[in-house]
């Protein structure tokens, strides 16, 4: 039973019961309101899904990159996202300059799940907790791994002409790492482009050059025992996952009141 003056006056009741329009407790309005004060009631929660679905995105590009784009019965003939942009070099075509192919374009998902990581961890309109986004830096850097091939040997080859633009994407994103800080006040507004753009780069660049190479592939193994990987399909629905969290963050950044 409901007291008659809590009948009688819908702001004490509210603020008894809680807005159910929102379904936050007065006690929650509160904290939420001190917390995150640029953050409306009616958009709150839609972020806060949003931004953990971004992330679930992120994880599974990255568990896709590193698993098999090519399978094969021999665990030795298996060929991930990382493998591959080592691998075509070694195609006879390529190898001999008959055909330029630009093998670094399957370098472009590390990177950006590094610098998506970075720019998410940091953003002070998305409440993830402290000790989740000391995780998300820790990953960026573990992604960065993914620009460099996975058999190189002395530092100083990154300078040379053959790996120069990986070592520079990978200066580029240490150098993020260190300068994480700067990237704290980008609104949803900006935030949500700025992921749409590295997904787009990450899933259009990648695709294309694998379906471009994959007949001279088939070719050199020469055999009916290869087929394509559960990693490539994965990752192409993760960065299609990504597009999608990053229109909804745009969104919700347009909804949002300027701070």
């Amino acid at each position: 039973m409901v007291p008659t003056d809590l009948m009688a006056n819908p702001r004490r009741r509210e603020s008894v019961y809680g807005n159910h329009a929102t379904g936050y407790s007065h006690s929650e309005h509160d904290s939420m309101t001190r917390s995150y004060p640029h953050i409306n009631l009616f958009t709150a929660r839609p972020i806060a899904i949003v931004a953990y679905l971004v992330l679930v995105a992120i994880v599974l590009a990255t568990v896709g990159y590193w698993a098999p784009w090519i399978d094969h019965d021999t665990a030795a003939l298996k060929l991930s996202g990382q493998d591959l942009g080592e691998f075509v070099k070694f195609i006879p075509e390529i190898r001999r300059g008959q055909v330029r192919f630009p093998r670094q374009l399957f370098y472009l998902p590390p990177l950006a799940v590094s610098i998506s990581l970075i720019l998410l961890s940091v953003n002070r309109h998305l409440a993830y907790p402290r000790g989740l986004r000391a995780v998300m830096l820790v990953l960026a850097l573990f992604a960065l791994s993914g620009v460099l091939p996975p058999v190189w040997g002395h530092p100083r080859e990154l300078f040379s002409p053959e790996f120069r633009l990986q070592g520079l994407a990978l200066g580029v994103g240490l150098l993020m790492v260190l300068a994480h800080g700067l990237f704290r006040p980008l609104p949803l507004s900006a935030l949500g482009p700025a992921l749409g753009v590295l997904a787009f780069t990450s899933l259009i660049p990648p695709q294309w050059a694998f379906w471009a190479i994959r007949p001279r592939i088939w070719a050199v193994y020469d055999t009916p025992t290869i087929y394509l990987g559960w990693g490539l399909w994965l990752t192409v629905l993760a960065w299609v996952g990504m597009l999608a969290c990053s229109v909804a963050l745009f969104r919700i950044g347009r909804s949002m009141p300027e701070d």
